[in-house]
């Protein structure tokens, strides 16, 4: 006798009968292998061409039904995987999983499983395409790219990728769906392989949609994980490019190697590092000295602001030849920062007022007043 989860969108009794959902062993166990063999397929890291072959390896062994024959039939083709390698590793503990299934249903999810594979880069791409598009239309309408209202919007970023991509994976995996579609930003078709996800669902109760969703979500994020460190620096470098003579890149101070340059820029022959930083944490500790003791004639921080306390920006500016640039509604909405001359709102940021601070070595605090007002 099976044991079954018992889940009841209702906690009224009369209503229990009518809005119970039973999820059996089997059907956890099914979607678990499925789920299984997707992250285990994704963790061979198999070329399209070498996920066709495979598939053909499969589907030429349709009337095999020794498991251990199976399995040998698999790992057999060098084109896929070489004997030795961790790529073969990796295919060898795939196949592995077929000692614990039904062979048939393996099979079937395998199948299904290199079908979803074949256009989860296609998927990804289509959800970033779609969502930069949207990012572009609504950011090309704000003038200051370091600014709270600016940083807010690039939410729609990750969260539209998301989106997409779920919107997508729906209409790929939907079982009643008939044709092909159409992803717009590769001009690729997905085509219909409806009768194979329908029979995940119908044999085997398996949910092919949210199984698929999980894998796309996990990729989605390592794609925005890896896009968002340089989201926040790329605004810095388009606020910069305009207003600077010359814009170099990521270095290190040659005399205090532990101090970090996100930039560097010169302007009427005088050189400036950057440090950018969306949010400071503690890392703004280790990044700033005098500098008098540095490559650069001037430092400046450039972040959002949201968590610069007081004491923080006391802390920072206790080094000589140090600026703060914050974003302008964090500035306008705090009287330390606005009454600090040496902490400018992103709003002016230009090149003249870069210039006008950076003419005098140390500015008076009644220069520095009316440079920045």
């Amino acid at each position: 006798m099976e044991k079954l989860i018992k889940l009841f969108s209702s906690k009224k009794k009369q209503h229990v009968s009518n809005n119970k959902i039973e999820i059996t062993e089997t059907i956890y166990n099914n979607n678990l292998q499925f789920y299984t063999i997707l992250k285990l397929l994704i963790k061979c890291k198999l070329s399209d061409k070498q996920l066709i072959l495979l598939q053909d390896s499969l589907l030429k062994s349709q009337k095999i039904s020794d498991k251990i024959l199976l399995q040998k039939v698999l790992l057999s083709n060098n084109a896929i995987a070489t004997e030795g390698t961790q790529k073969y590793e990796d295919l060898c503990m795939l196949i592995n999983t077929l000692e614990y299934s039904d062979i048939i249903m393996w099979k079937d999810m395998l199948d299904i499983s290199i079908e979803l594979m074949l256009i989860k880069d296609l998927i990804l791409q289509e959800s970033k395409a779609y969502a930069n598009n949207q990012y572009k239309e609504v950011i090309s309408q704000l003038n200051d790219k370091l600014s709270l209202e600016c940083d807010i919007s690039k939410l729609s970023l990750p969260y539209g990728q998301r989106v997409m991509s779920s919107l997508l994976v729906f209409a790929l995996t939907d079982n009643n769906r008939k044709n092909e579609f159409i992803l717009e930003s590769s001009g690729k078709s997905v085509r219909e392989f409806s009768d194979k996800i329908s029979k995940l669902v119908n044999n085997y109760e398996i949910n092919c949609n949210n199984m698929f969703s999980l894998i796309m979500t996990e990729s989605v994020n390592q794609s925005i994980i890896s896009d968002a460190g340089q989201s926040y620096e790329s605004r810095v470098e388009e606020k910069l490019l305009p207003i600077v003579d010359k814009l170099n890149g990521h270095s290190h101070d040659s005399k205090i190697s532990s101090v970090e340059y996100d930039f560097t820029f010169e302007l009427n022959d005088v050189k400036c590092g950057i440090s950018a930083k969306r949010t400071l944490r503690e890392r703004y500790k280790q990044n700033f000295e005098d500098v008098e003791l540095l490559d650069v004639d001037y430092m400046f921080l450039i972040t959002l602001g949201i968590d610069l306390n007081e004491d923080k920006l006391n802390n920072i500016l206790q080094k000589k030849g140090i600026y703060v640039v914050v974003a302008q509604e964090v500035y306008e909405s705090k009287g330390y920062l606005k009454n600090n001359s040496r902490v400018i709102s992103s709003e002016k940021l230009d090149r003249e007022c870069l210039l006008n601070l950076t003419s005098i070595k140390y500015l008076s605090e009644e220069e520095m007043k009316s440079i920045v007002g």
